[in-house]
């Protein structure tokens, strides 16, 4: 079995002798920095140690984590002198470079070696100096400048959260211009098994990425060795013809280096990536505007080819963000031939309903009904698992079940499609209802009352919270502000932010859409908050300050068989408080 799976996994390398293969580097811009030597000390070697989880698993026969740890300021000294030593030849032991697969079951039948995912360790020795090298690339790309700002993957600060909220942002804006926007979604195949390791090494150079620091890498990538594990039976070891190696620290980095230049091969359409999750997005005022990204799209499809990579064309999806068209101009014959585009290879893509993007499932009417109701149905499933599963009723098994299992999956990415709605508020709502039902004790309560009792905040005000979070990441540059929300600063009320202002062309069905974004909810809820607040200098502070303004504010969400006076959003309880009703209200 270790034999097959290996014989399936070798299949996904690509061939380095390939004759499309094409060097790209001389036609981008120089890069006039460089970084070809690194100094570190037995400081370093402890701060890396530091940053590897006690259980995480190691490669066959490795110092084990927790040995690490309990021994880093003992072993700091003879690790720099083997690492200094290995940085200046330029070499690193076989032994630390054979990287051990354990096959993880998918889905489908348990027969077909393609159902297997590959979890590759290596070494936790070799994992140490990786770290330091990482370290010192990423502050140099970073501080010139060299990474694309469209690559939100395995970077600090970014995230599948604000990937996507700069992608949703940039629809929304096309739509309140008037324009409508296609969205092409393509499929790279394997695509850090096929990373060619001599592109690779000239794209390096071409950053500036030189020297003994360029020898160390490329020992790293080749002669390598991976072996299969099944039931603690090895394959025979095979060679590793190609990829980033899996498993790795320098792994995601290298890729992301190697795919950076992707975004210079289009003219007029936008390139988002989180690591290999790649769309191509165009606003579209005119016909010519879909020739442009059709021709784009070849273009990237030709860059594929050039760089020994491969695109699934049978897997693009494309998503068409329409602008209030009429019917019967939809019904046209001639209509038809702008909404398709076609692959090099042939492949009709036709626009779709919808499309899951990262986790989310965004619909081409700018609704969250779909993603709502299916996170909702799925959040309900799983709470009828753990009820069926645990007899012990107690909060304390209940509440731990709940916040580490179950809520985690009604607000994965919830700033992106808080929503306005008050049905879909409700749907949310009455998975957290119906699983406090069946907590011992809350026998007679209402929902409200439950919630007081378990110390539990309403999901509604939940995500107002992390959008007050993200908020304050933004005004302090934690992460990257792809929106341009605007802050400015009062001595009476802190740090405020400045709401955008619509176009004035704007349909209201556009206004309405734009309204319940977080460009626009984002600014409104953290104008809420007092100076006290919003004046946090450290994020577990804000946290701290904003709690205790949460608990100041009623929690009282709608559900269903509730009547609510106002729609319980922070917005509506201070609006309430303005107009001197919130007294009377309590």
């Amino acid at each position: 079995m270790a034999d097959i799976l290996q014989t399936q996994y070798l299949s996904a390398f690509t061939d380095p002798s390939n004759p499309n293969i094409r060097d790209t580097t001389s036609e981008l811009p120089e890069t006039k920095c460089r970084l070809e030597n690194l100094d570190f000390t037995e400081e370093d070697i402890v701060k890396a140690i530091d940053e590897i989880n006690t259980y995480s698993s190691t490669s066959h026969e490795c110092i084990p984590a927790c040995l690490l740890k309990a021994c880093k300021v003992n072993l700091s000294l003879p690790l720099l002198i083997l690492w200094e030593e290995s940085f200046a030849q330029g070499k690193i032991p076989a032994s630390l470079k054979e990287q051990f697969i354990t096959p993880i079951f998918k889905k489908g039948s348990k027969s077909d070696p393609a159902n297997y995912r590959p979890v590759s360790l290596t070494s936790h020795v070799i994992k140490i100096f990786e770290r330091i090298i990482r370290n010192n690339m990423v502050n140099y790309l970073e501080e010139n400048y060299l990474l694309s700002n469209k690559q939100h993957g395995f970077r600090k600060g970014r995230s599948c959260l604000t990937q996507l909220l700069s992608h949703y942002d940039t629809i929304l804006r096309n739509l309140n211009s008037g324009d409508e926007t296609d969205v092409i979604y393509l499929d790279f195949s394997k695509a850090f098994d096929k990373v060619d390791h001599g592109l690779l090494l000239k794209k390096l150079k071409h950053y500036g990425v030189g020297g003994k620091l360029l020898e160390w890498i490329r020992e790293f990538l080749v002669n390598r060795k991976q072996i299969v594990t099944v039931n603690g039976v090895h394959s025979e070891p095979a060679d590793v013809l190609s990829g980033v190696p899996q498993g790795t620290v320098l792994g995601p980095l290298l890729f992301l280096l190697y795919i950076n230049d992707l975004e210079k091969v289009v003219s007029t359409s936008v390139v988002a990536s989180f690591a290999d999750d790649t769309r191509l997005l165009a606003p579209i005022r005119e016909e010519g505007d879909t020739v442009l990204l059709q021709e784009d799209m070849n273009s990237v499809v030709t860059w594929s080819v050039e760089n020994n990579m491969v695109l699934h064309e049978g897997k693009f999806e494309f998503l068409c963000y329409r602008n209030g068209s009429s019917k019967w101009l939809e019904e046209m014959p001639f209509t038809d031939q702008y909404l398709k585009y076609t692959t090099p290879a042939g492949i009709t893509l036709c626009p779709q309903s919808s499309v899951r993007d990262l986790g989310v499932i965004l619909s081409s009417d700018y609704h969250w009904r779909m993603h709502i109701n299916q996170i909702a149905a799925g959040a309900r499933q799983l709470a009828s698992w753990a009820l069926g599963v645990f007899r012990d009723r107690s909060a304390a098994v209940m509440l731990t079940i709940w916040k580490s299992l179950i809520r985690c999956k009604l607000e994965y990415c919830c700033p992106l499609w808080h929503p306005h709605r008050l049905e879909d508020v409700k749907t949310l709502e009455n998975v957290q209802r119906f699983f406090t039902r069946h907590i011992a004790g809350m026998e007679g309560a209402d929902y409200w009352e439950r919630l007081k009792r378990l110390r539990l905040q309403s999901l509604q005000r939940r995500r107002e919270r992390y959008i007050t979070i993200h908020m304050w990441k933004l005004l302090h540059k934690l992460v990257p502000n792809d929106l341009n929300v605007e802050f400015y600063h009062r001595e009476r009320l802190g740090w405020r932010a400045r709401i955008p202002v619509l176009f004035k062309r704007s349909r209201q069905s556009s206004s309405t859409i734009f309204d319940a974004s977080f460009a626009v909810n984002g600014p409104k809820l953290w104008n809420l908050l007092p100076k006290s607040v919003n004046s946090a200098t450290t994020l577990d502070s804000f946290k701290v300050h904003l709690g205790a303004f949460l608990e100041s504010v009623p929690d009282c969400p709608p559900t269903t068989g509730y009547t609510a006076a106002n729609a319980n959003s922070m917005l509506n309880w201070c609006n309430f408080n303005q107009q001197g009703g919130l007294r009377q209200k309590l």
